[in-house]
């Protein structure tokens, strides 16, 4: 979230003080948390699942700073070393969010990087066969059924990674694009919740920083 310095203020307070604004899509976010003021509450960081091993020390390396380039409370994923950029990089992934079937969505993020890629995107799930449902599902409740188009940075879209720079920039798609058959409408219809899908990966080592992510779901 950015900080604005205001040159003045109501009457009786002090001029040029600072004040936090809260974004006015801010009621609408379907992602909780998507702006890491509360730090990290709100995202998964820890793989230690059947066949994530690649990830077992991944939550050492997620974090939320304070400051960041102009901007207060961010996310940062940081790659230690050439192998970790080249596969299987960092990650992190958002709360589940429940959602109806079908629908349109508007997805954003805000992010920079002093060395790695990203590849930062919504996922579709649904229940598990075998998970008991539960008010707070955790991704190993949940089975993946539907990945949308990533988020790109770049001057062109296209390829595997977001093409991420160095300067702040902000990303929006909406979601998803038209359907290429009738399997990949009927898998989006099957989708009971959202995951917002962060990973450092590609480039070289470094941080990748990540800010106001939001989801919003279109009339």
């Amino acid at each position: 979230m950015q900080t604005v310095l205001l040159r003045s203020c109501w009457p009786g307070l002090i001029l040029g003080c600072i004040i936090s604004v809260r974004p006015l899509w801010a009621g609408s976010n379907l992602v909780f948390n998507g702006s890491f003021d509360l730090g990290l509450e709100g995202w998964q960081t820890r793989y230690d699942g059947p066949g994530e091993s690649w990830y077992r020390d991944n939550h050492q390396f997620v974090t939320v700073v304070a400051s960041e380039s102009g901007r207060r409370d961010v996310l940062r994923l940081h790659v230690k070393d050439q192998f970790t950029a080249d596969n299987p990089g960092i990650k992190a992934d958002s709360r589940p969010i429940p959602v109806t079937p079908g629908g349109r969505y508007r997805f954003q993020a805000t992010a920079r990087t002093t060395g790695p890629n990203c590849r930062i995107l919504l996922e579709g799930y649904r229940w598990h066969p075998k998970a008991k449902r539960n008010e707070s599902p955790k991704l190993y409740d949940l089975r993946k059924v539907y990945k949308f188009e990533q988020l790109y940075f770049g001057p062109v879209p296209g390829g595997t990674m977001g093409g991420v720079g160095r300067a702040w920039k902000t990303a929006t798609a909406t979601l998803p694009q038209p359907a290429k058959g009738k399997l990949q409408a009927e898998l989006f219809d099957s989708i009971e919740f959202l995951v917002v899908h962060i990973v450092a990966i590609g480039g070289g080592p470094g941080d990748l920083f990540v800010d106001d992510v939001i989801l919003e779901r279109l009339p």
